[in-house]
Order: C-alpha cells, then structure tokens, then sequence
C-alpha cells in the first residue's frame, strides 16, 4: 500500500454542494475569489465510483515516488490517498480518504454528456464504498506543516506530501492508520448499496404516498424506497420511470439502465425515454446501443423538426469520436452543416471538426 497526503478547499460534504452548505475554506487564492472548487466533487458517488482532485500538482503526478517501477507507468493501484483541509479553528485535518484507490500519472477527465452536465478532472479514482468521509465533529486529527513543525513533519509549500521522511513514517502514519481504522464507522457519503431495491414489497399507506409525492426533484434518493415498492405493487411504465429518472439524477447510470430499459417494454412508443436512454448509454461508454437508439430515433424523426435532428447529430458524432472512428464522427458533423439552421451549432462544429480532421 501506498499513502499520499492531499490538501483540498474545507467544504461539509463534497458531493457537488457549495451554494447552500458553507463557502469554501482555505484552498488557495482562486478558491476565495471564486467561492468554488474542483475538488467539491471528490466524494459524489457517479455510478458507482469516487474521482478525487487536488490542485496544483502541475502537469504530471510523479507516481514514481510511490516506487521507482512506477517511472514508465501511467497509473498506480493500492493507494491510501488522506484528503486534508484547514479547519479554520483546528488547523489542517484530516476530511476523509479513499482506499484501495488509483493513481494516474496525468489529469484525466470524466465522459461529460448532457447526462451528468459535469465537466470534471482528477488524479485519484475508486469504488464509492472505497471512499470515507468523515463528518465534521469527527475530523480531529491534525496534519502538520513544515514551515511551522519541521521539515519532514506536514504539508510543505505543495499540496500533496508523501510522507516520506523517517519521522513521518515512525511518528505520523501509525496514528493515522489507527484513526482512519477507528473512524470508519462515521463516514457520511453515500455508498452504492443505498440505492439498491432491497424487495420490499410492501404496499404504501396512504401517509407514505403523500409523503412521496411531496418529494422534491433534489429528493431522489429518498424517494427511492417508496418507488420500488410502489413499482411491486404496480409494475406501469409510469412506476418503472420514477424508478429510472431517480437513479439518473443521483448519477447512478449503470442502475439506471434498466429501469429505462423497463419502461420501454411497458410503453414500445415512448421515444422520449429513447431519448434519454441514447445519452445515458453513451455516458456509460455503451456506444453501439447509443448509437443504435439514435439511428432508431432518426427513422421516426419529422424532417421539420430540426432541432431534434441536430440533437441526434451530435449524439452519433460524439459516439464515433468516442470510439476513435473519426471519419464517421466527422461524416455525421457534415450532416450539421448541410442541414442545421442553428448558428451556434454551426460555428461549434466547425471549430470542432477542424481539431477532429487534425486526427486522421
């Protein structure tokens, strides 16, 4: 195992929030200025998996700190990576961190479609019940800084530190692996198995169908629970999607295939669904069948309606590029051109196809 320390902007929960919960602490410059940062996602659960930012690493993460054989490499497994914060009273603590996590040498970037509308970067990924973040009253313990405790004893100028001083390895991480394994119990990020249908089967009451009903569109995972009983008792499209679109909009997208999948064996002629499910499918990197669902869409299309051919268009374009087949992606941005009457599109795939023939 290997163990890395990353300062991050202090936030409550990570997940997305900022507006509402509290501005960001510490974090740089940037962070003041701009009230946000890149790092309030690092424990969302998307689908499943957890991706973490730090900034200021620069243009390459030098994995070969954790191991020399790591030089040639461009990821790096079994990683313990700390996320820390400066507590405004405490001082630097530590927030959570994620076990069992992956490295990767450069900055990757998350598939941002329509879907999730979230253009994120990381360093660090891993499985959501990988991940622990720990509740504010419970972040106690405190990371040193070297400019204050010494050389060797905390965060330096960077924001990553890899511990790797002989005072920190005899004296730091002992106590922070037994705080991490005495805090595991506290985390409050939401892990996979929470969305899961448990079969209950039990009908609603009358109180719990208001309740339900009361659910705001930021409610979805509450709503869930009520959803798979009622879909037990009532298996209608209607259900089934209620099901699909909470699950969507927690960025559950593998669970919440199905669950689309389901509506459109209850309801065949329901192509706002295969609408959905055309994004989702290319969320999840399942081109062909977005692909197909697309061309299936384009048969029942109306010529005049324009603005839904540009959208499928796009869809199919950005399939292909996905799948590195250039020449179709660019075949089908042709298309736009030839018969889009959207200006900003038009000036889009332009630009965009100038940088996609580059690759050919």
């Amino acid at each position: 195992m290997y163990i890395i320390f990353c300062n991050i902007a202090y936030l409550r929960y990570y997940d997305g929030r900022v507006a509402g919960e509290i501005k960001p602490k510490s974090g740089g410059r940037w962070v003041q200025e701009n009230e946000d940062a890149h790092e309030k996602w690092n424990f969302l659960n998307m689908d499943g998996r957890c991706f973490g930012f730090v900034k200021s690493i620069g243009e390459e993460f030098h994995i070969e700190k954790f191991d020399k054989k790591y030089r040639h490499f461009d990821e790096t497994n079994n990683v313990l990576v700390i996320w820390c914060a400066t507590h405004h009273e405490r001082g630097t603590v530590i927030v959570g961190w994620y076990e069992n996590a992956t490295a990767n040498r450069f900055l990757r970037e998350t598939r941002c479609t329509p879907v999730s509308g979230i253009d994120r970067y990381y360093w660090f990924e891993c499985k959501a019940e990988d991940a622990y973040l720990l509740p504010e009253d419970k972040r106690t313990f405190t990371i040193g800084r070297a400019k204050k405790d010494g050389a060797g004893k905390g965060f330096g100028q960077s924001n990553t530190w890899f511990a790797e001083s002989i005072y920190a390895k005899e004296n730091i991480i002992p106590k922070v692996l037994e705080f991490i394994g005495s805090h595991k119990e506290y985390r409050i990020n939401t892990l996979t198995k929470e969305f899961l249908d448990y079969g209950d089967k039990t009908s609603l009451t009358k109180q719990e169908e208001e309740y339900a009903k009361k659910l705001t569109d930021d409610q979805n995972l509450e709503y869930l629970p009520f959803g798979y009983r009622m879909y037990a008792n009532d298996q209608s499209a209607d259900n089934a999607y209620a099901i699909a679109i909470s699950l969507n909009n927690c960025y559950q997208y593998s669970m919440a295939i199905p669950w689309f999948e389901k509506t459109l064996e209850l309801d065949p002629e329901d192509n706002y669904v295969r609408g959905k499910l055309a994004y989702i499918y290319q969320q999840v990197e399942m081109y062909d069948k977005s692909t197909e669902t697309v061309k299936y869409l384009l048969d029942k299309v109306p010529d005049e309606d324009m603005d839904l051919k540009d959208e499928l268009y796009s869809i199919l374009a950005d399939n292909y590029y996905f799948e590195n087949k250039i020449e179709d992606a660019i075949y089908w941005q042709e298309r736009i051109l030839q018969e889009s009457k959207n200006e900003e599109l038009i000036s889009y795939t332009i630009s965009t196809m100038k940088k996609w023939k580059k690759l050919l």
